[in-house]
């Protein structure tokens, strides 16, 4: 296992976006859960459910927001043009 030394600066930044990003999917997807709930669910099973994601919402939230403060804003990559790049 390498260490965290061992990672160059760039390697680190996208590290990051790359947790942005899943997070921000991540967020997303409980988002749109929970517009589901509310169309579909009674009303004893819609709070529990409700209130399970919004506590999921919230740790991702946290977790994005403590990850977002080690981005370097000189560092730009886009990652949909990253991946597409490589073959």
């Amino acid at each position: 296992m390498k260490t965290m030394q061992e990672m160059a600066p760039a390697d680190f930044q996208k590290l990051i976006a790359l947790v942005l990003a899943d997070l921000t999917i991540r967020r997303t997807l409980l988002e749109n859960r929970e517009q589901e709930v509310n169309q579909e669910m009674r009303s004893l099973e819609k709070d529990a459910e409700l209130e399970d994601l919004d506590n999921q919402i919230q740790t991702i939230q946290a977790d994005y927001h403590h990850y977002r403060d080690f981005v370097d804003p000189n560092f730009k990559i886009d990652l949909d043009q990253y991946y597409r790049g490589m073959k």
